[in-house]
């Protein structure tokens, strides 16, 4: 039987303070933890949607031996599909470096490489897929995207843009950037569906509550209201019943219609406002999703009696995306 010295004691306690400190929820804990939790969680959730949409519809056959090849941009269409390919990957570049805490030179390359691996694979996987045609233009664009967003969040992570930028997260900011994009959607040939003049006023009216931080009690209710229409409409319901798609974006897949771009991103900024617009009413979590999800879920299986609607579960899933994204800006606060 041995007897541990004060030394000895001192330093199991401190690791077991240490092992502790996962488990904790306060502010100063989880800053002292390795791993951004919220930059993490979006980085999972966004290779997660990247794997899904670009191997669909995941049915694979030998590679007959078929590697990369170039894809010259040498039209309007590929130089388009190009930014797009940039653009997709700077969140996942940005959100590989913000998930360490540690933000030096060797997170900097490992986050660029992860990118480029996540890349790589999509894209020779795709070969194997026979409606998918992997090149290494779009690996290239990718890695390109991965590297931006690596370096926009390298450069931010200095204290002096840091304090500059601290403000920038916020709801009203993403909101304001989700309704820039799908604005950008509507307006890009080929990308640009057709203009619905109901979709645009609550979309301006979501936005004014979003960036002027308005507390209006007849707000949530109000959208919601309108969201039952949206659902509801032309209201002539007739049968048999439409078949109803479990698979989210599964019409975007059939169809391959690129003005999906723009409904997807308004669909994106209207439910994520409408969420905002609940929890800053004060409504608890729960319920601030619950009200529009039940709403969905019930409009969308009444779809299949609506000629020209088309039943799915995408709408659910633009909602919890929109969910994770308020989520992941709100203030950060201690659980209880």
């Amino acid at each position: 039987m041995s007897i541990a010295s004060p030394h000895n004691s001192g330093c199991v306690q401190e690791r077991t303070l240490s092992r502790l400190r996962l488990y904790t929820n306060t502010r100063q804990d989880r800053y002292d933890q390795p791993v951004n939790r919220r930059s993490a969680l979006f980085l999972l959730l966004y290779v997660a949607a990247i794997l899904y949409l670009s191997l669909y519809p995941w049915q694979f056959v030998p590679n007959p031996g078929f590697g990369l090849h170039w894809v010259p941009l040498d039209t309007r269409r590929t130089i388009l599909d190009a930014v797009l390919n940039v653009a997709f990957y700077v969140p996942m570049g940005a959100a590989a470096f913000l998930s360490l805490r540690k933000r030096g030179a060797f997170t900097f390359v490992a986050a660029l490489a992860f990118g480029t691996l996540v890349s790589f694979i999509v894209e020779w996987t795709q070969l194997s897929i026979p409606t998918r045609f992997g090149n290494l233009t779009d690996l290239f664009c990718n890695s390109v995207g991965t590297l931006l967003g690596v370096t926009a969040a390298f450069l931010a992570g200095s204290p002096p843009v840091a304090r500059r930028l601290g403000t920038l997260s916020s709801p009203r900011v993403m909101l304001s950037g989700l309704w820039v994009v799908w604005q950008a959607f509507l307006f890009l040939p080929r990308y640009g569906p057709a203009i619905d003049v109901t979709h645009v006023m609550v979309g301006v009216v979501v936005l004014a509550l979003g960036v002027f931080r308005w507390k209006i009690r007849a707000a949530g209710p109000l959208l919601l209201i309108w969201l039952i229409f949206e659902e509801l409409r032309p209201f002539q319901f007739q049968s048999p019943p439409h078949p109803f798609s479990w698979l989210p974006f599964e019409s975007w897949f059939v169809g391959a219609l690129d003005s999906y771009y723009g409904i997807l991103f308004g669909k994106l900024f209207l439910y994520t406002g409408i969420l905002w617009v609940e929890r800053h009413s004060g409504i608890r979590w729960i319920w601030a999703l619950f009200a529009p999800a039940a709403i969905l879920a019930a409009g969308e299986s009444a779809q299949r009696y609506l000629p020209g609607r088309t039943p799915e579960t995408t709408d659910l899933v633009l909602l919890a995306s929109g969910a994770v994204l308020l989520y992941l800006v709100e203030p950060s606060e201690p659980l209880r």
